[in-house]
């Protein structure tokens, strides 16, 4: 008999040397390989149900993994993921519309579910249940769809920023704005460090002088996309939660959001069978090289 909702099994997960954040590769290790060099994959696309195209490309062989990004993910940066899984997986990496080689869609009649769809059309061209791994906002996405019955095997998410600080009214404005004056500068440095929190004024002149940082820019309308999911879906949607009935896997870091941490706790707990995982040194920024292992893992039982 499974577990009912009010029960997870939970592990933490230690890594193995002194410091993970460089280790395991952490955010500027995995953009060194994504954007560091030429990509050799053919990118193919499909069409959502309103008409946006959606751009995806596949890698190795095996069982279907679709990999979902959060907010300034393109699919060029789940690269070291991908190559890594894609031993054992056929793993799909698509651009959220708004970035990359995706459609932008219609910014005025966007919703959530808008993305849901996306999603369902990559799954469609899967042709077959598929495993789904969701990062940040790509995991509010992925709960909904779950939830809704999408042809998904088993789902694994990683820090869905449920319960964090929600973005302002100002904050979108000013995003929609700037990007229809097309400051993608502005647009980017607003989007990571006032909005998402994940860069402060000293990364940034950083990131300035790294190839990724180019990529950013080019994903700038979609940080309208994710500003609007940071104002109207912070809270845990739990009669979504109760829907869903395949295997999830709940991965948090122990140095991220004390918020987005304890809501990855309330996920598992709400979830029926639910694992939850605390990957110990790590932040909100997914770790693709420690969080391969587990992903394959789970994806694999």
């Amino acid at each position: 008999m499974e577990p009912a909702p009010g029960t997870s099994d939970t592990v933490d997960i230690h890594p193995a040397g002194d410091d993970p954040g460089t280790e395991g590769g952490g955010i500027l290790g995995d953009l060194d390989e994504d954007y560091g060099g030429t990509r050799d994959c053919p990118m193919e696309t499909v069409v959502s149900a309103d008409g946006t195209v959606i751009a995806y490309e596949k890698y190795g062989s095996g069982p279907p993994v679709v990999v979902i990004g959060g907010g300034l993910n393109d699919r060029a940066m789940f690269t070291p993921l991908s190559t890594i899984m894609s031993e054992h997986f056929t793993v799909y990496t698509y651009d959220r519309r708004g970035r990359g080689d995706s459609g932008y869609g219609d910014p005025d009649r966007w919703t959530i579910q808008r993305e849901v769809e996306d999603l369902a059309a990559v799954l469609e061209a899967v042709g077959e249940p598929s495993h789904v791994f969701a990062n940040c906002t790509g995991g509010m996405i992925a709960v909904l769809a779950a939830a809704d019955g999408l042809p998904l095997l088993r789902l694994g998410l990683y820090e869905p920023p449920y319960w964090s600080s929600p973005t302002t009214a100002e904050q979108v404005e000013t995003l929609k704005r700037l990007i229809a004056e097309d400051r993608r500068e502005e647009v980017v440095t607003i989007f990571a460090r006032d909005i998402v929190g994940f860069l402060d004024d000293e990364s940034i002149v950083k990131f300035k002088t790294h190839p990724a940082w180019a990529a950013f820019q080019t994903m700038t309308p979609s940080t309208y996309y994710d500003a609007l999911i940071n104002r109207d879906h912070l809270d845990i949607p739990y009669d979504a939660l109760h829907r869903i009935a395949v295997p999830t896997l709940v991965l948090r870091g122990d140095e991220g959001q004390r918020e987005i941490h304890d809501a990855c706790a309330r996920i598992a707990v709400e979830v029926r069978g639910a694992k939850l995982v605390t990957m110990h040194g790590y932040d909100h920024l997914f770790d693709q090289k420690a969080g391969a292992p587990l992903l394959m893992e789970f994806f694999a039982a």
